[in-house]
């Protein structure tokens, strides 16, 4: 698939970004904004899927910009808790609900973008501080998955109904791509600020949490499972890709060589951790055998005798720079921010929405969208041709469905595999 950025384009997008403020949402400027970030969205898709030199992500890494579009999701995540249902109020049926559906929609894009480029470990060390606030913000959406569903769109809806609906249904997305952003951070916990380990381990709890989401498994609805965005048919035995970020995520922080340091096996731990030994099934160890090595484990704790004394986690004070810098400038004074954003949030001017409708057009590009879904289809495994869910971790270009198929492929794929 064509580019539809050229390098000098994305290079000047990436370098002109800035943190936005929240009294800005909706305005011309902001709609600017959004639409660069939504275009360098879709580069980012295009460059992963046709395995070409991911250049957006390398720039956002050369200018240090990946701290920007976690304030951009912490920024929407709280506009739409504090000022949205002052909105609401001020004018519970919206004439049109475009701008207000793209400020909830700019949530969603910084965490499709921040998905994809945070695959690579260099640009989560890019992070630094703002790896607390990406952390907070990911294992809150995570645990909303907990409770929320998506929600099939009624008749004769309601423009108020209509935002709230879709504000659920974007949650359940970022709560699912967050789930992804928690493994990487797992993974590269090494290259980031000891507070976000011990975060992880500590406040977050994510060994657990991520276990009460593999009970709950919000993936699935009936013979259905939720995959590259789109709700598809089930055989009931085939793993979803979601299902495997969240036991990788396991694998990695129960395994690891300072998991003792860090957290304290106690007995509600235990019982709960202890629910994972009956869904680690031989047809789940065949399609992602690494986990083979995480049920010896709950094999051993289960039987292993309590300790006389439990090791304390190591606590480390924390400060949400970028949360407590949108607080800070908001003072508190949401009814004043939401008057003020009254009529770009909910325009009535003819003319001020053709202009807007065409440069969202422009943003979403639903030609391209059309096309990407066509042409990318779901990853194949090299050596079966079955759907996969693992790349090969040197090259990051071939797809495996589980590690025998990557093991039977390496004479073939060893003379292509480079870094």
């Amino acid at each position: 698939m064509d580019s539809i950025l050229l390098p000098n384009e994305i290079e000047m997008y990436i370098d002109t970004m800035s943190p936005q403020k929240m009294q800005n949402l909706g305005s011309h400027q902001w709609l600017e904004f959004h639409q660069r970030i939504q275009k360098l969205n879709q580069e980012a898709l295009i460059e992963v899927s046709a395995l070409k030199e991911e250049h957006v992500k390398e720039t956002l890494v050369c200018f240090g910009k990946v701290p920007i579009l976690v304030h951009e999701a912490v920024l929407i995540s709280i506009w739409k808790q504090k000022v949205l249902p002052q909105l609401l109020k001020l004018e519970p049926c919206p004439e049109t609900t475009i701008v207000a559906y793209s400020v909830l929609y700019h949530e969603a894009v910084s965490v499709a973008l921040l998905e994809l480029v945070l695959f690579h470990p260099n640009c989560c060390e890019t992070l630094e501080d703002a790896a607390a606030d990406l952390l907070e913000y990911s294992c809150s959406n995570v645990s909303q998955l907990l409770s929320i569903k998506p929600i099939d769109p009624p008749l004769n809806e309601k423009s108020e109904k209509e935002i709230l609906r879709q504000k659920n249904n974007l949650s359940f997305e970022i709560g699912i791509r967050c789930l992804t952003i928690v493994r990487y951070l797992a993974e590269n916990l090494d290259g980031l600020p000891v507070s976000t380990k011990s975060k992880i381990y500590g406040d977050y709890d994510v060994p657990i949490l991520f276990t009460e989401i593999l009970s709950v498994a919000p993936w699935i609805k009936g013979n259905q499972i939720y995959t590259g965005g789109k709700w598809r048919d089930w055989d009931k035995e085939q793993l979803g890709q979601h299902e495997a970020q969240v036991w990788l995520t396991l694998r990695q922080l129960l395994l690891d060589n300072e998991c003792s340091k860090y957290y304290s096996l106690t007995d509600r731990h235990r019982a709960q951790l202890a629910k994972l030994l009956p869904l680690l099934t031989p047809t789940l160890l065949d399609q992602l055998s690494p986990l083979i090595e995480l049920k010896h484990w709950l094999c051993r704790l289960s039987v292993m005798e309590k300790s006389a004394s439990q090791p304390k986690p190591l606590l480390i004070e924390t400060i949400l720079d970028i949360k407590e810098a949108i607080l800070k400038q908001t003072e508190g004074k949401w009814k004043t921010i939401a008057k003020k954003q009254l009529s770009n949030i909910f325009p009535v001017e003819r003319e001020t929405l053709h202009e807007i409708a065409g440069k969202l057009s422009d943003a979403y590009n639903t030609e391209f969208l059309e096309k990407f879904d066509e042409a990318k289809g779901d990853a194949k495994c090299a050596g079966c041709g079955k759907d996969a869910i693992q790349r090969c971790s040197r090259c990051h270009k071939v797809w495996y469905c589980n590690r025998e198929c990557q093991v039977n492929h390496w004479n073939e794929h060893s003379t292509n595999c480079s870094p």
